[in-house]
């Protein structure tokens, strides 16, 4: 995998726009305009992507772990089957980004928007979503085993089928959210909003849930370790 250089990635940006297949690993490519650019199936291991405008760039393929992704615009790009394991994603916009079976195990997305994001199959193990603007993303059937979600907007979210167990979900809205199937064993609910979610056929064995909004979810075939009609 040949190597860039900073330099060589501005003018490739500003010509054809297609970076795909290159060695980017532990570049600064911060405060850069990169808009609709195509870095499929590059290394970019530890790169500094912080305080740049990627809207609508495509990293399908590529191997971001351990980035600088801060204070960023990615909105509408893609991470299909993305590495972003123990990236900081903090404060950036990724509105509709694709990260769909992506790998994104301890990454921090800590204040960031997600929102109307694809998260499908994707693992977010021991993900870092405190205070996200999260509004109808679409995780269905993720891994989202101890995510901490505190505080975090999540309305109208769809995390049907999805692996919540042992997930901090403390004062996290949840409206009308589609948890459907979700397991949430063992995870903490307290002081979350769930009005009007679907929580049919949810798994709530084991799970801290105290001082939560219920009003008018759907509970039917839930399991439980006690009654929350």
């Amino acid at each position: 995998m040949e190597k860039l250089s900073r330099s060589d990635v501005i003018k490739l940006a500003n010509t054809t726009g297609d970076c795909s297949g290159y060695d980017l690993s532990g570049l600064n490519l911060s405060q850069l305009d990169l808009i609709a650019a195509q870095f499929k199936r590059c290394n970019l291991k530890g790169a500094n992507l912080s305080k740049s405008n990627v809207s609508m760039s495509n990293f399908e393929d590529s191997d971001l772990s351990g980035c600088d992704m801060s204070s960023s615009n990615f909105a509408g790009a893609v991470f299909r089957r993305a590495h972003l394991e123990k990236s900081d994603l903090t404060f950036s916009s990724f509105i509709g980004a694709d990260f769909s079976e992506s790998n994104l195990r301890e990454t921090n997305f800590t204040n960031s928007r997600t929102s109307c994001a694809n998260f499908i199959k994707a693992d977010l193990f021991g993900a870092n979503l405190r205070m996200t603007e999260a509004v109808l993303i679409n995780a269905a059937g993720a891994n989202l085993q101890k995510v901490n979600a505190y505080a975090s907007s999540m309305i109208g979210a769809d995390f049907s089928g999805a692996d919540l167990r042992g997930s901090s979900l403390h004062a996290t809205d949840l409206s009308g959210a589609n948890l459907y199937s979700a397991d949430l064993r063992e995870a903490d609910i307290v002081e979350a909003v769930l009005v009007a979610a679907n929580l049919m056929n949810a798994d709530l064995r084991g799970a801290n849930i105290k001082a939560s909004d219920m009003t008018r979810a759907k509970l039917e075939g839930a399991k439980s370790d006690k009654d929350m009609k």
